[in-house]
């Protein structure tokens, strides 16, 4: 079956004339009518007659004309359905994102940006900064937020769009050490919070202590940031987080950053995209808003 027959058949049949059917379909009246003759020589019967005006139906033509124009117009209600689907302010984003480029960016800028496109739907899928990486790379999601330091594909575009520090806590069972100056290399006589092997914070920090020769052996290892602050606002031990993680805990008083005589490197929440991948028109507003937001 070849479906632009019956797209040039539907215009001819709609207009009863073979000329103005091929102005509408930006083609030539011998291929409008070669369409038609092919298309009659397929179904081995006549489908027009010629009139002086134009053309006219036969009765067979008639029948399947009645057919194509309700096929043609399920297909026009389907196009508008679809546009409607990708539209601006219709669509759905999917993002990909770590637990602190949501605690840093994305929580506060999402909900800024959903009060003004209200109908726009998101789907966030978080994972550890290589993982969100490769659902961007693998079309899984629109865009990425990942946290430095990472490794991602040169073929990537990448905005920086958010730097920050990380902060040293405690809970309140070591109420103790607040206000009070603390050596990096005090840790050593504290328990200690951090994240598993292979994961990005968990790298930083331990570059941070092998820098200023030192080992530390966390004592609780957590599969994820943001059991960081829960753990350590349960009293389990010392330990880094990204300082917008914490500020409502510290706000609460569950915890509280201790003086620390170093300054940790700073840090970014970056904004991926993959141009091997299409973007939906929901998902360029958000680029959009979001590059404009920081220039």
């Amino acid at each position: 079956m070849n479906y632009e027959y019956y797209k040039i058949f539907y215009y001819v049949g709609k207009h009863k004339n073979i000329t103005r059917a091929a102005v509408e379909l930006y083609s030539s009246q011998p291929a409008v009518t070669r369409a038609i003759q092919n298309l009659e020589s397929e179904l081995g019967c006549r489908l027009f007659v010629r009139t002086k005006n134009g053309v006219e139906f036969t009765h067979e033509g008639q029948t399947l004309f009645d057919y194509v124009n309700i096929a043609h117009s399920q297909l026009l209600k389907g196009e508008d359905e679809v546009s409607k689907s990708v539209s601006a302010e219709n669509g759905t984003i999917y993002i990909g994102a770590t637990v602190t480029a949501l605690y840093g960016f994305l929580f506060e800028f999402l909900n800024e940006f959903h009060a003004k496109h209200p109908s726009i739907k998101f789907k966030i899928n978080t994972g550890s900064s290589n993982g969100t990486i490769e659902k961007l790379k693998n079309g899984i999601v629109n865009l990425a937020f990942v946290s430095t330091p990472c490794n991602p594909s040169k073929s990537l575009n990448n905005l920086k769009i958010k730097s920050f520090r990380d902060i040293l806590i405690a809970g309140k069972n070591f109420i103790h050490l607040k206000d009070k100056p603390f050596k990096l290399t005090d840790i050593k006589n504290y328990p200690f919070v951090s994240l598993r092997h292979s994961m990005q914070l968990r790298q930083f920090i331990d570059d941070i202590f092998a820098e200023n020769d030192m080992a530390v052996t966390p004592d609780i290892e957590a599969d994820g940031a943001n059991l960081l602050v829960p753990m350590i606002s349960h009293n389990y031990g010392l330990g880094f987080v990204p300082k917008p993680m914490a500020e409502e805990a510290i706000i609460r008083g569950d915890v509280f950053p201790l003086m620390l005589d170093t300054v940790l490197p700073e840090r970014h929440i970056c904004m991926f995209t993959d141009p091997h991948h299409p973007h939906t028109n929901a998902s360029r507003l958000l680029i959009k808003t979001i590059t404009g937001a920081i220039n």
